[in-house]
């Protein structure tokens, strides 16, 4: 977003600009917002035993919405006990987006699928620093960091015939 406003009465405008941007360059992903109060949690362990997620106004579990996801760096490690593939990205989300699907502000826990890769990634941080039009504190988009592990055995590290 460019320009600088002096204070928020053009709001309304950036969300929707945010929101069409979205819609036009980004792709479509489905979001599955972690709901703590419907799941259980182990009381020793402090981890969840059974896992729910968010619903669509349809009853499905993961809500669809468009976002923009920058393409996702990759590093990788190999080591005695397997190789290790990590995808780290940002997705940018329009807060208009979020709030007509009801969607809460993401954190660890949550999980973006894209459509077109048929890939997940999990959340891992979440900010508001870009898109904010003032400094009202109120933002058109919210930015996540989103990062993809994936494990394999040792001799799968690009030696021809014994990966399978």
């Amino acid at each position: 977003m460019m320009g600088t406003l002096i204070n928020d009465c053009d709001q309304c405008f950036f969300d929707s600009v945010a929101s069409e941007f979205n819609a036009l360059v980004g792709t479509d992903a489905v979001i599955y917002v972690f709901s703590e109060a419907e799941s259980v949690i182990d009381p020793l362990w402090g981890e969840e035993i059974t896992t729910v997620y968010e619903k669509d106004s349809n009853h499905n579990i993961g809500i669809q919405c468009p976002v923009f996801v920058k393409s996702p760096e990759r590093t990788s490690n190999s080591r005695e006990e397997g190789y290790t593939l990590g995808r780290r990205s940002t997705v940018e989300i329009a807060a208009l987006d979020m709030r007509e699907r009801n969607i809460r502000r993401l954190h660890a826990g949550d999980i973006i699928y894209f459509t077109e890769w048929g890939l997940y990634y999990d959340v891992v941080e979440s900010s508001s620093s870009e898109g904010q039009i003032s400094d009202s504190g109120l933002s058109s988009k919210y930015m996540f960091d989103i990062v993809r592990r994936t494990e394999a055995v040792p001799e799968s590290v690009w030696r021809p015939g014994e990966d399978g």
